[in-house]
This record gives structure tokens, C-alpha cells and sequence, in this order.
């Protein structure tokens, strides 16, 4: 008699089949795909992986990359001297002798009851003088910002103020070029969206930053903007009579974002067009045809079709502008490094990478630069997974 199979039973060599293999199984049934990916993963595990474990492993010690110099484990020591900050309350400064208010006039220190015949005698302006940023951080610190907060002055102290520069002028740079690149980006893909002869000849003078160069782009911007009469700018006003004396645009703290945000955006215009340009030709040109026989205007079809459709285009231009901006590096070297480090005046150019090379390569910090790159790549993995987070809950509302 042949044995009764039962609902919801199952035979022993049923139930064998059905369960999941593991995942050494898996692999050793995959194992043709694998030996044949072998070629293209020895390198990828040579070149990318072994150099962040090691460089993972070499932030946690103080690592001059010297041969006689031997590694020393110092657990978090370099991630502490670099994120450390310290908020100080700077409290008004008095005579010890009078108990008067005491001022800030040119390099001297007064009374209040002085600065009126100063002020009338000199003809300069007094400020409020402060109790001195060292007599409040604690050791170790110095001071990197000074900021009113809720009527009273406050000092930000920091054990690494140039990595905190770096921080907030790389901030600032990829806020602007971020920007700048989208929507100029954009802007020309629109104009440019028909097909002529006179819009391909368009697109190709704006693509052409995109496939030069960086090093040679960069060093065209610096001749463009040298403080010698020769420079280009310079040259233009002396010529014109605008100025009698040539302006040193790359020595003056004022220029140095500008110029940097000016050169990046200009070369990415081009590249992020081309994205955009591929987005727009993928939208169903009939939604824009209903859309104006319904009397929607300009305005009405690109908000409400134009720029929903190219969702997807505008985070993955959003995401790719971000991590390369926070990876900015030839533009500070080559119009900014000297041989005190990288920058420029008062640190104005500094970002990120460059400040990791200049303590890595100039200063023989490896250990330090190690960290400064793990940070850095913390920076963009929670920059890029709020970007796509945001992206995912948008489409879907």
C-alpha cells in the first residue's frame, strides 16, 4: 500500500529540496561566474580594498611614514584632536584698578571714560574690549571663531582650527558650486533642448570644460587672474584705464572663493547639461502637448512636468556634484599652495583634501591624514544617504 500524503506534509526528500542553501553552497554553485570575476577582483581587493583597511588601521596610530620612526597605537587620539571644539563665554573686560568699562581703540586698551577725547582727537572708532580668548580655552585649544550668540559673545576653541576652516570653506564651496552647477546645469539644457545644427554646435562649447583637463583649466583660471599687469583681468583694466595699479586677485582673502566657485561651476556646466539633456529627451513630449491644450503656462508645465519627471537626473546630478566637491583638490594646489602649506591667505582656500595632503606629504602625518580621510568619507556617506533618502521619499509622495 503506497503511503497517504497528508495537506500541509511533506516528504523528508521534499523538505530537503526546499530548504535554503547556504551561502558556501551558493557560492560553490556560482563558482564559474566567480573564477571568471577573478581577473577584475585580485586588483579591485589589491588597490582599493587593502589600502582602506590599512589606512583604517593607520588612523589609529601616530604614523610618520618614516623609516627609522616606528608606528604607535594611539586608539582615537587623532579623530579627538581633530573633531574637539570648546564653547566659551567671553565676558567684557574692566579695569582691575577703577572697575571701569574698558575699549579697544587701534592696539590700545582704554577706559570708557578716555575714548570720547580719543575717538574726537584721532579720528578712529573704539570697539568693547574682551577678556582674551587664552585666558578662557583650556590648554590645548585655540581659538578658532568668535560669534554673538543671544547678545553675548561667545569663542569657539578647537584643538585643529585648520581642519575646521577646511570643514566650513569646503561647506561653502560645494553649497555654491552645488547650486550653481544645477541650476545653470539645467538652465542650458533647456535652451538647448531642440534639435539644430546651431544647439549641437552649442552644447559641444559647453561640454568642452568638462572633457580638458582639470590641471590645465586650472592653470589658465591663474593666468586669468595674476596679480602681475600681464594677468588677463588686470591687463583688460590697466588697459582700459579702470585702474592704475594691477590687483593681486590671488593673494587677497576676498578673491579666493569666488574664484574657486567661479572656475568649478563653469567647468561643470557642460556635464551635468549633457545629464539633463538626456532626462528631458526621456520625458513623452505628448504630456507637454495635453498640458498646453488644458492652458497650463511656462511655469505650470515645467513645475508641474519638467521637473517631477527629471527626479531621478537631478539626485543623481545632486549626489555626484556633492562628493565631487567635497573632493576638491587641484584647483587649491595649483593657484594656492606655497611653502608654508595649502590654502592661500589666512587659510581662505583651504578644504578638505588639500589640508589632508598637506599633512600627510608636507608634514608627514599619516596617521593624522588617515583620519582626516575617514571623516571626510563620513561626511559623504551621510550626505549621499540623506540626498537618497529624501529622493525616495519624494517619489513616492
Amino acid at each position: 500500500m503506497s503511503a497517504q500524503t497528508y495537506p500541509g506534509r511533506r516528504s523528508g526528500a521534499a523538505s530537503r529540496r526546499r530548504q535554503p542553501a547556504s551561502i558556501l553552497q551558493r557560492i560553490w554553485r556560482s563558482r564559474i561566474s566567480y573564477i571568471m570575476l577573478l581577473p577584475m577582483l585580485l586588483p579591485f581587493a589589491f588597490f582599493v580594498l587593502l589600502p582602506l583597511v590599512q589606512s583604517a588601521l593607520v588612523s589609529f596610530q601616530d604614523y610618520s611614514a618614516v623609516k627609522t620612526d616606528e608606528p604607535e597605537y594611539i586608539g582615537f587620539e587623532n579623530y579627538a584632536n581633530l573633531l574637539s571644539l570648546e564653547l566659551r563665554e567671553q565676558p567684557a573686560l574692566f579695569d582691575e584698578a577703577t572697575g571701569e568699562r574698558m575699549y579697544l581703540c587701534g592696539r590700545r586698551r582704554i577706559p570708557q571714560s578716555e575714548v570720547a577725547a580719543y575717538e574726537s582727537e584721532e579720528g578712529a572708532t573704539c570697539s568693547e574690549a574682551f577678556v582674551s580668548p587664552r585666558d578662557l580655552l583650556t590648554d590645548g585649544y585655540r581659538e578658532w571663531q568668535t560669534l554673538t550668540l543671544l547678545g553675548k559673545q561667545v569663542v569657539i576653541g578647537a584643538r585643529d582650527t585648520r581642519f575646521w576652516t577646511s570643514i566650513t570653506n569646503t561647506f561653502v564651496f560645494v553649497f555654491y558650486t552645488v547650486i550653481g552647477k544645477l541650476v545653470l546645469g539645467l538652465a542650458v539644457a533647456l535652451a538647448l533642448r531642440k534639435q539644430t545644427r546651431f544647439n549641437y554646435v552649442l552644447r559641444l562649447i559647453f561640454f568642452l570644460p568638462s572633457v580638458t583637463a582639470s590641471i590645465a583649466v586650472t592653470v589658465v583660471w591663474g593666468w586669468i587672474f595674476k596679480g602681475q599687469p600681464y594677468g588677463l583681468i588686470n591687463y583688460m583694466l590697466l588697459q582700459s584705464g579702470a585702474i592704475t595699479e594691477s590687483i593681486s586677485f590671488l593673494n587677497d582673502a576676498a578673491w579666493t572663493m569666488p574664484i574657486l566657485v567661479a572656475m568649478t561651476i563653469w567647468g561643470g556646466i557642460g556635464y551635468n547639461m549633457i545629464l539633463f539633456l538626456a532626462g528631458l529627451q526621456n520625458i513623452n513630449p505628448e504630456l507637454y502637448e495635453v498640458a498646453a491644450i488644458d492652458g497650463a503656462g511656462p511655469w505650470a508645465i515645467f513645475s508641474r512636468i519638467t521637473v517631477p519627471l527629471l527626479r531621478p537626473t537631478t539626485l543623481y546630478v545632486l549626489i555626484t556634484s556633492i562628493i565631487g566637491g567635497f573632493q576638491v583638490f587641484e584647483a587649491v594646489y595649483i593657484l594656492f599652495a606655497t611653502s608654508e602649506g595649502m590654502g592661500g591667505v589666512l587659510d581662505s582656500g583651504l578644504t578638505v583634501v588639500p589640508y589632508l595632503y598637506d599633512s600627510g606629504f608636507r608634514l608627514f602625518q599619516m596617521g593624522y591624514a588617515s583620519a582626516i580621510a575617514w571623516i571626510l568619507f563620513a561626511i559623504i556617506f551621510v550626505l549621499t544617504l540623506i540626498n537618497l533618502r529624501v529622493g525616495r521619499a519624494s517619489e513616492a509622495y
